[in-house]
């Protein structure tokens, strides 16, 4: 190839229609080669030329054949598509430092803002304190709603606050000298821990007139449901019984003052849900409320009882009780934080956008030039 066109590239244009719902398919010869023929086509899909629902660029390198032409049907090839490609774009166009980038419209409020701070026209000290105070994050609260970023970056932020609480809690659970009150205190008002079933913590007020319960959850129906919180390093949360393993001692009493707890409601609950509303506005359904009980950890159990015979031991007891459920600090962690991951793998999957009746042209099928 003489010296003077080994610069010059190829550049092809179809709009005719190559595959069902195909718009169109534009292409340049990178490098016409002894060896490889490198070229890049984008195509477009969608329903007409004025409804592009996909956009793709894709990279091919034909390695030479016998014949004297190129490989097409055996090409090396790669490609991105829809958002991808301006990011690509960015990135070839831009002299980038290291770190992380968003995309923002020209003509979006963010590059009117950045523009704004970048000609010195807005002090970006001054916009940062005026977002700061309380108008401010009102203002800024609403707009994060408003965007499906923002919310998912909110979103996204509360669930790693979460995951922290809960390696917070395990290691405050992990240590043998901990205690109910260090647990109650850290676990506060975290209703979340205990399910997707309630929506907050009750007032505390002496829900009844001898009782104060440890965390009286509030469920979305207005049901309150009662948590009662135990020390998580108990040796004896499961002994054998001849032949057998039944829960210990500790175990017993919490349940049985848990019991108390409820039919101290049974019998006063109508006249506070009354209080409750007519005082402080506040809707409880204390009708045969249901409770938990957390206690203990398989961890700081004695070492010939192993995780299985203590879950076994604890799933035995509450078959035989109707209202109350006994836990581990184990099991309530470890739903919490499948809860979690859960809803962290909704935002990270990155699934593409279904596309109507848009197929997947066979591209391998596509001339070159």
């Amino acid at each position: 190839m003489p010296e003077d066109q080994q610069d010059d590239f190829k550049v092809w244009v179809s709009n005719a229609a190559r595959g069902p719902n195909q718009q169109g398919l534009d292409g340049v010869t990178l490098k016409l080669g002894r060896q490889v023929c490198k070229t890049v086509t984008i195509g477009r899909w969608g329903r007409s030329p004025d409804e592009i629902s996909k956009t793709e660029l894709r990279f091919r390198t034909a390695q030479r054949d016998p014949l004297g032409g190129y490989d097409f049907d055996n090409a090396e090839t790669w490609f991105c598509e829809n958002d991808e490609i301006p990011k690509l774009q960015a990135f070839l166009n831009e002299n980038l430092e290291p770190g992380r980038y968003r995309l923002v419209g020209s003509d979006s409020p963010a590059a009117a803002i950045a523009s704004m701070v970048e000609s010195g026209a807005v002090d970006a000290g001054e916009l940062l304190h005026r977002l700061s105070d309380e108008a401010g994050v009102d203002l800024l609260a609403r707009a994060l709603a408003q965007s499906a970023a923002g919310l998912s970056a909110a979103e996204a932020a509360v669930i790693g606050e979460r995951r922290t609480l809960i390696n917070e809690v395990r290691e405050l659970i992990g240590d043998p000298t901990a205690t109910e009150r260090d647990v109650q205190q850290r676990i506060g008002e975290e209703w979340w821990l205990f399910g997707g079933r309630y929506v907050g913590v009750a007032d505390r007020r002496n829900l009844t007139a001898l009782d104060q319960f440890d965390i009286p959850l509030l469920g979305a129906d207005g049901t309150l449901h009662i948590v009662e919180l135990k020390g998580p390093s108990i040796q004896r949360l499961v002994v054998r019984h001849r032949n057998h393993f039944i829960v210990g001692p500790e175990v017993h009493e919490a349940v049985s003052q848990t019991m108390n707890y409820l039919r101290s409601l049974d019998e006063q609950g109508q006249g506070l849900a009354t209080t409750y509303r007519s005082e402080l506005g506040q809707e409880y359904d204390m009708r045969r409320v249901f409770a938990t009980v957390v206690i203990g950890h398989p961890d700081h159990v004695r070492d010939d009882v192993s995780e299985a015979q203590v879950d076994q031991t604890i799933r035995s007891y509450n078959a035989h009780l109707s209202r109350i459920e006994v836990l581990t600090y184990k099991n309530l962690l470890d739903s919490a934080e499948r809860a979690l991951s859960f809803e962290a793998r909704a935002y990270e999957r990155d699934e593409p956008t279904p596309t109507g009746d848009v197929s997947d042209w066979p591209w391998d099928d596509d001339e070159p030039f």
